[in-house]
């Protein structure tokens, strides 16, 4: 009788073992805390095309705009852990909102497992190309001039891009007017049409259009010149280093108690498409620096800059709108 049972149990773990080396064997949802055509929901909808077929089901990215990301970060952190719910976070605006509004958001950094990082992509102030601002210097001026009237764009209250804008102000001595958009594409239009004065984004959303002379680019909140944009100077060139540099490091992430397994395969397939001379190619063609970090790796970052977060709105209130 135990010989039987043992095998028995032997057999069950094989079974159970095989049956879930198949994930995924249904269609994945991608969720996007961002209005569609941004470039957190770009890069979503490029992932989902290399996912599908690496690992041969579908992976349907839907957007879920709202709150700074809340609205959608919940939905990835409240879903069901079974693997067939994951998301794309962008670090600033998820670890942020909870630290800023504990008592509206519905999640906490500890609800997500890391599955990588993708991309750091850093911010950087836009104006239109026949603005009469040229530089950093005529911002501030107009600002002081003017104080409130300037409009500068931002994904929402305690987004990475909102509180960048408020750290700068305080250290320029400035007042600026932010306005809330669900997402960049919103901005950008609001910035072409005239119904904003400063576009506060990444550099991956507006390094085409500042190449081609649709938009003039003052500054970009970084210790480094990107790449993308290397004539552009930095905050800090300027007088003014930024601990909140508006960065959006973005990667993907599950429910904290997805299964080990699908994890795995969920890391594994990342790390071969991020790997891939295609998938590289594409995102150079949009001006997104890949900053591959796996796993375990991206929990812990996601751990450490909360960290960092935490102890910066401890120790200086201010940022609070």
């Amino acid at each position: 009788m135990k010989k039987f049972f043992a095998i028995a149990a032997v057999l069950l773990f094989v079974l159970s073992g095989t049956a879930f080396a198949a994930y995924p064997t249904k269609p994945v949802t991608m969720i996007v805390a961002y209005a569609a055509g941004g470039s957190t929901d770009i890069l979503a909808r490029i992932t989902a095309k290399y996912l599908e077929a690496e690992l041969k089901q579908p992976f349907v990215v839907v957007n879920k705009p709202g709150a700074a990301g809340s609205v959608g970060f919940t939905s990835i952190a409240k879903a069901a852990p079974d693997g067939y719910s994951i998301g794309l976070i962008n670090l600033s605006g998820v670890i942020v909102n909870p630290i800023v509004q504990p008592d509206v958001v519905r999640y906490r950094i500890t609800d997500f497992a890391g599955i990588a990082n993708v991309v750091t992509d850093p911010g950087v102030f836009c104006v239109k190309a026949d603005s009469p601002l040229k530089n950093l210097d005529d911002l501030i001026a107009a600002a002081k001039a003017a104080p409130g009237k300037l409009a500068v764009s931002h994904e929402g209250a305690g987004s990475g891009d909102h509180l960048g804008v408020m750290e700068f102000c305080k250290k320029a001595s400035i007042e600026m007017n932010p306005v809330p958009f669900e997402g960049d594409a919103p901005a950008k239009a609001a910035l072409l049409g005239g119904h904003i004065d400063v576009l506060a984004v990444n550099v991956s959303e507006i390094a085409e259009m500042v190449n081609t002379g649709q938009l003039r680019a003052l500054a970009v909140q970084n210790d480094k010149r990107s790449a993308e944009l290397p004539d552009v100077p930095t905050f800090a060139e300027l007088g003014y280093p930024t601990v909140i540099q508006g960065t959006a490091s973005r990667g993907f992430a599950a429910p904290k108690d997805i299964p080990a397994e699908a994890l795995d395969v969920l890391v594994s397939a990342m790390k071969k498409i991020v790997a891939s001379n295609e998938y590289q190619e594409e995102l150079k063609k949009l001006n997104m620096p890949i900053d591959f970090v796996p796993g375990e790796e991206f929990t812990k970052l996601l751990l450490d800059q909360h960290k960092l977060w935490s102890d910066l709105w401890e120790t200086d209130p201010w940022l609070k709108k």
